[in-house]
């Protein structure tokens, strides 16, 4: 062995020696223990079983935490689904109680208005000569007599209406 301190050209002294030989020890030590370690494969595998274990203490806990998550919002979602039908039953009866004036209202409203053309039809029937009357009564006495002419006669009417108007817009 030669070697010789960095700032002199002679020897290293004693205590030079006895440093570089307790620093090469130490090296030496730390070299051991980790051979050793890496070596020593029951520890190595107790350590990583304790990972391991971990981990999975960490997954049940979250997994613990999602179903309760779950339940909540499972609960939740019961009682928003409970809330809209009631709502929805609510406005139904609402509804339907709307409905039910509409059509009284409409009744009320039919009679009155068929009471109307009744008095209406009444009086041009008093002002109507007799032969207009007569007429009218032969003309509906014939008219239900022959339903399906009539029919027929107000249909071609109405197509030639439809023709006239088209002609009419076309020009």
């Amino acid at each position: 062995m030669s070697h010789q301190s960095e700032g002199e050209g002679s020897a290293p002294t004693p205590e030079e020696l006895r440093v570089r030989i307790e620093h090469t020890r130490e090296e030496l030590g730390r070299t051991v223990e980790e051979l050793a370690a890496r070596t020593d494969v029951k520890a190595q595998a107790k350590e990583k079983a304790a990972e391991v274990k971990e981990k999975v203490a960490e997954v049940k806990e979250r997994a613990a935490e999602a179903k309760v998550k779950a339940v909540e919002v499972t609960g939740q979602a019961k009682e928003m689904a409970l809330e809209v039908t009631e709502q929805a039953k609510e406005k139904a009866a609402v509804l339907k109680e709307h409905a039910a004036e509409v059509k009284e209202q409409a009744a009320v409203r039919a009679t009155l208005v068929g009471d109307q053309l009744r008095e209406k039809a009444a009086e041009i029937e008093a002002k109507a000569p007799k032969t207009v009357r007569d007429g009218t009564e032969h003309a509906a006495a014939a008219a239900r007599d022959h339903r399906g002419a009539v029919l027929v006669a107000a249909a071609v009417a109405v197509a030639a209406l439809l023709l006239l108007r088209g002609n009419r817009r076309r020009r």
